[in-house]
């Protein structure tokens, strides 16, 4: 089972990856946690490459899909029945890329389906929170055009969860660590209970 979590910066993903890991594997569930950028040697001197580098929205978007080709073709093929979490996957350059950067939404969903031979999560959790609540956050100052952008890719994630209901669950990021974690992990236990 693939289970990607999703949201704008500040909103609490890596937070909640690092719990949901800690709670599965204390009900002696064999977890995996990636992150994307990452998690492969290409992918991690591509996440250095993107923190450190102002680059063209298209080549952003192009090094995005190289470090996710590198974990689906490395890590993600075959997992047996272990529980990867993902902190971020494709939706990520749907929301950021294309509806917060403008790079054609067509041409991501053409490198998306290409670079992940078609893999989706089986859930995706995507933790909702307003623009000011995220920038105070993680520190940054609240500067008009980051609101803006960050607006637009939190617009762009909900979007992409109105367009695959099954797949989405939507949380508060605003909600105490305790109550994301309490009903994520109840969504993923009952799919768990489904599928295996």
């Amino acid at each position: 089972m693939i289970i990607s979590v999703e949201g704008i910066d500040g909103a609490g993903k890596t937070t909640l990856v690092k719990a949901l890991e800690k709670a599965l594997r204390e009900k002696g569930i064999e977890v995996e946690v990636f992150r994307e950028p990452g998690t492969t040697e290409v992918g991690e001197k591509i996440r250095d490459i993107l923190k450190s580098t102002e680059i063209d929205p298209l080549t952003e978007l192009l090094l995005f899909e190289a470090s996710r080709r590198e974990l689906v073709a490395t890590r993600l093929k075959d997992t047996g029945k272990k529980v990867i979490l993902i902190d971020r996957f494709s939706d990520s350059s749907t929301a950021y890329q294309g509806y917060g950067k403008g790079v054609d939404l067509k041409l991501i969903e053409l490198l998306n389906k290409k670079v992940t031979e078609g893999i989706k999560p089986d859930l995706t959790i995507l933790l909702d929170i307003d623009p000011d609540t995220a920038l105070s956050r993680i520190g940054k100052r609240d500067r008009f055009e980051e609101r803006e952008f960050l607006q637009r890719v939190r617009e762009g994630f909900l979007r992409i969860a109105s367009s695959d209901k099954n797949r989405f669950l939507i949380l508060n990021g605003k909600g105490s660590k305790e109550e994301v974690l309490d009903r994520a992990l109840t969504r993923i236990m009952e799919l768990l209970r489904r599928d295996f």
